[in-house]
């Protein structure tokens, strides 16, 4: 049993260090890539990561803009429920910073577009191997690699940073509108605490989360879209690039934290 338990264990180990060596060779193969840019043209390029920045960005934003409206106001009348009520208006800025901002804003962002984007990424690119497109652009000279990725990582970065931005801006003030139904906090008050509470830190870590979100969930899900073989392989692998590229938003949204508030 032991030995069996071993064996199971070795074997899983094997198998996560080449799919590590695996995508080690995708990226670099991104890389390598690069040197056949100028043989693109520029239009399609743009074409590419405009309709992909309107479907990631654009299209989530009513979601966005729901779950950070609820959020904030969860978040504002369960404060002034539950703490005491001296001093909680200045307490409450520093509170919805540290919640929404440094931690909800960027992350609930990063996952509903792992959910919205990154799940149809991943079934794109693998529907487009299935049906030959992608063999197609490959015969015509195109290096596919760059033309399917190099686009979704640009419209990623944008929108996730775009989304999270008005995440953040819906859940302090829309959550303030919601919660006057229950409590009531000058306005003034409440947004100077806001603006005493935000540090140069705050900024920074939203753009290095922004831009790490928009360079890793594209790349994951392209890396896993390039993997089926068959039509029976696309679920499959569309999950695993669900699920471990949520995996990974939540070790970089770990470590980026500690590097920034520990």
């Amino acid at each position: 049993m032991i030995q069996g338990l071993i064996r199971g264990i070795t074997k899983k180990g094997a198998l996560f260090f080449r799919g590590i060596r695996d995508f080690g060779r995708f990226i670099s193969s991104i890389f390598n890539s690069f040197q056949s840019f100028r043989y693109l043209r520029f239009r399609s390029i743009y074409t590419i990561a405009v309709n992909q920045t309107r479907f990631t960005g654009f299209d989530a934003l009513p979601l966005i803009i729901f779950i950070a409206l609820l959020l904030g106001g969860t978040i504002i009348i369960q404060a002034t429920k539950n703490f005491p009520k001296f001093g909680i208006e200045e307490f409450l800025g520093n509170l919805l910073v540290i919640i929404i901002a440094r931690e909800l804003g960027p992350l609930v962002t990063a996952l509903i577009v792992v959910s919205r984007s990154g799940s149809a990424i991943a079934t794109e690119i693998a529907t487009q191997k299935q049906k030959k497109e992608i063999q197609s652009l490959e015969v015509l000279g195109i290096d596919t690699t760059l033309y399917i990725v190099f686009p979704r990582i640009v419209a990623s970065i944008i929108s996730i940073f775009s989304l999270i931005i008005i995440f953040d801006m819906v859940g302090f003030f829309g959550g303030y509108l919601l919660s006057l139904t229950t409590v009531y906090i000058p306005l003034d008050i409440f947004f100077q605490s806001l603006l005493d509470s935000f540090t140069i830190a705050d900024l920074i870590g939203t753009l290095i989360k922004s831009f790490l979100y928009g360079i890793l969930i594209p790349l994951i899900c392209c890396y896993y879209g390039f993997k089926p073989e068959s039509d029976f392989q696309i679920p499959i692998f569309v999950s695993k690039a669900v699920v471990r590229t949520l995996v990974v938003i939540f070790i970089v949204n770990v470590l980026v934290s500690a590097l920034f508030y520990f």
